[in-house]
């Protein structure tokens, strides 16, 4: 039996292996590099794709496929946005339905004077069946659907490079004044999911009533500003908006469709529905009614229920609506009749009808429904769940599918900068001292203890591939294990006095001991990590000692600046998150790497402590990113500002994760129109209106 069981862990070990080889021996494809940012962005095309005659009502879009799909990876991403115009369209069966008993209008009067056409990514769908999620937890978490699906921002990454923005709600937009203007044109005759037209005064409303409110908004986010200064917004007519900006602000339309706000929030917002809870149009007494039903001690809380995509009341511009309000043992969302999408054949999208989520109590129940074959999509990646999910695949009658994201970094080592100690100040401000902490960590032997494969040695990097190239050699600098450089470094900044035990005293004679606190949340492995570093570094003389925390208790402490040394994982952006919305890679406020030094440049030195000149130049380039219009430069620029990370090495990093395993996802082969590798781990702009059941 024990030899049995040798046996089987021996060749699930070789399986993971044999699957990440293939993995890293096929390299990521590289999109396609991008062109100079345009000041307008294209209408659709004016020329008219011919549409075939309707069918009749209950007729499904497609027919059933009868070929195997393929596997992760094996193809690129064929869907396209802007696929021409059609003008004949047919509809689902039980929309004809209730067209023909006069509950809803014709389809060509619930869709835009210009829908935006969807070429599928494997063929026409047929309408129907049920998609089969789940919600892992007992709480209020959501999935998918709402947190992402729901979202209909004004622009959108494109399904075959995250990089490049394009129409969506907004049909075009046109940059002036040096890129300070911003003139946005909507898509013509959107309407809510309960018919009521989508225009500009949603937007306004969205505006004027949130974003200046200053309950609601106290301080609205710096992403909305340019030169300290907040954008102003106008309504030029009923489907015209403008952003008006007091410096260039060439990346605000790449915002406005990013991973995070503002994606959402200008097209959340319908006016005709929130006016009623809002205290500057809605009735008093109402309102106060509404809060006492629910609960509620303050209206923001409330006003903010009322928006949310949680609440099925709310009117969406989303593919599916929700039926109730989490948590619930099912979540139920259903299609939206009004919605605006339709594919090349002018079949109004979504072509799944349902969408049923059910609530699991972990993610280990979710594994086991997902290897019985009883869930559709199912987001179980990672190393840790390759080898049984690899060994259902037959079983449970299911595909891997890959997906793109900002590579993790596990077990990041931070430095408390402004640490009140005046020996370890001096030391954790000197990047000698940090480098040779670097090249002192045995990151291969890390991988082989700890994660048998899946990552990659590594500081903390961005995305590979164009155009921020996380795999690159920049980004391998001070990980070579090198123990003999470390100690020449340490001897080189005067460490050479030791106690009895070997290890090295501080510039005072006395002991220097680091103490890490070692998260357990994100990764949990955090503290076995940081205890194999305590070992390396024994080894060159710095004595260390590892202190476990609770998630929750590490970010509180470390905060508030009560760190000695920390470790954590960390991100530097890339994919749907470009970087400059990371914390990290800009020293923005929530920096983890030094908090204080961020505060110090956020509040104008004002708050915190004054940061080297390195931090100050990120900031400088983190101005002239932003309204650079030429893609080139921009990329140019962030690279200036990886090398400044790299020489400085305020963090040190192990290892960063391979995306397409630690975002793997597995789908059932029932469902169709699935790309086999998405730009985003959230999968939203993959078109998921487009998949459908092949039953």
């Amino acid at each position: 039996m024990k030899t049995r069981m040798l046996t089987v862990r021996l060749f699930s070990i070789l399986l993971v292996a044999a699957l990440l080889i293939q993995g890293c021996a096929s390299a990521t494809p590289a999109p396609p590099a991008p062109p100079a940012a345009p000041t307008a962005a294209p209408a659709a095309p004016a020329a008219a794709t011919k549409a075939p005659a309707a069918p009749p009502a209950a007729v499904v879009a497609g027919p059933i496929l009868k070929d195997k799909p393929v596997e992760a990876g094996e193809r690129p991403v064929q869907i396209k946005v802007g696929e021409g115009t059609v003008t004949k369209f047919q509809e689902a069966p039980e929309l004809a339905e209730k067209v023909a008993k006069g509950q809803l209008p014709p389809v060509e009067k619930r869709l835009p004077a210009n829908p935006l056409v969807i070429k599928p990514e494997e063929a026409i769908g047929k309408y129907g069946g049920t998609l089969r999620m789940a919600v892992v937890g007992q709480n209020t978490l959501t999935n998918e659907v709402n947190n992402w699906w729901l979202t209909e921002s004004l622009t959108n990454p494109s399904p075959q490079d995250a990089t490049k923005f394009i129409p969506n709600v907004a049909e075009s937009w046109e940059w002036s004044d040096g890129h300070k203007v911003l003139t946005m044109k909507l898509r013509k005759g959107i309407k809510w999911s309960d018919g009521q037209p989508f225009t500009a005064g949603d937007v306004n409303f969205w505006w004027q009533d949130v974003v200046l409110n200053k309950e609601l908004t106290p301080s609205p986010s710096t992403l909305l500003t340019r030169g300290g200064k907040l954008a102003e917004f106008k309504q030029i007519d009923d489907f015209t908006i403008q952003f008006s900006f007091a410096e260039p602000y060439a990346l605000f339309t790449t915002y406005l469709g990013s991973w995070g706000f503002p994606r959402g929030a200008p097209t959340s917002y319908p006016k005709h529905y929130l006016s009623q809870f809002h205290t500057k149009h809605g009735e008093k007494a109402k309102i106060e009614a509404g809060m006492k039903e629910g609960g509620f001690q303050n209206w923001p809380d409330f006003f903010a229920q009322k928006a949310s995509n949680n609440n099925p009341e709310r009117p969406t511009i989303g593919a599916w609506i929700p039926t109730a309000r989490p948590p619930n043992a099912v979540e139920v969302h259903v299609r939206n009749p009004y919605y605006w999408k339709v594919d090349t054949a002018g079949n109004q999208l979504p072509y799944i009808g349902e969408i049923r989520s059910t609530r699991t109590a972990d993610t280990e129940a979710a594994l086991l429904k997902t290897i019985a074959g009883e869930l559709d999509f199912s987001r179980m990646g990672g190393t840790v769940n390759l080898p049984v999910l690899s060994d259902n695949k037959q079983k449970g009658n299911y595909r891997f599918a890959y997906a793109d994201w900002m590579p993790n970094s596990f077990g990041n080592i931070m430095f408390n900068f402004s640490t009140k100690d005046p020996v370890k100040n001096k030391l954790y401000n000197t990047k000698e001292f940090r480098q040779a902490l670097s090249v002192a960590i045995n990151r291969e032997e890390i991988i082989k203890l700890i994660y048998k494969g899946g990552v990659f040695a590594s500081q903390v990097a961005p995305m590979r591939g164009a155009p921020y190239h996380g795999e690159s050699d920049l980004f391998q600098s001070w990980t070579k294990f090198n123990p003999d450089q470390a100690n020449q470094m340490l001897d080189k900044i005067g460490l050479t006095a030791k106690d009895k035990d070997g290890f090295r005293l501080g510039p005072d004679g006395k002991e220097l001991l680091l103490i890490i606190s070692a998260t357990t949340a994100w990764p949990a492995e955090t503290p076995q990590l940081m205890d194999l570093v305590k070992g390396y570094w024994a080894k060159i003389g710095i004595k260390a000692t590892v202190a476990p925390e609770a998630g929750a208790l590490w970010g509180t402490r470390h905060n508030a600046g009560e760190h000695d040394v920390s470790a954590r994982g960390a991100h530097f952006g890339g994919g749907p998150v470009h970087p400059t919305l990371n914390s990290n890679t800009f020293a923005l406020s929530g920096w983890q790497w030094a908090p204080e030094w961020a505060l110090w440049l956020d509040t104008g030195g004002k708050q915190g402590n004054e940061p080297p000149a390195e931090v100050k130049r990120i900031r400088e380039i983190l101005n002239q990113i932003l309204g650079e219009p030429d893609e080139a430069k921009r990329n140019a620029l962030m690279q200036e500002v990886f090398k400044i990370h790299m020489d400085q090495l305020w963090s040190i990093g192990l290892v960063v994760d391979d995306p397409k395993f630690g975002q793997l996802t597995t789908v059932h082969n029932r469902l169709r129109n699935v790309v086999t590798w998405s730009i985003s781990g959230e999968w939203w702009p993959m078109i998921p209106q487009q998949w459908f059941i092949n039953d």
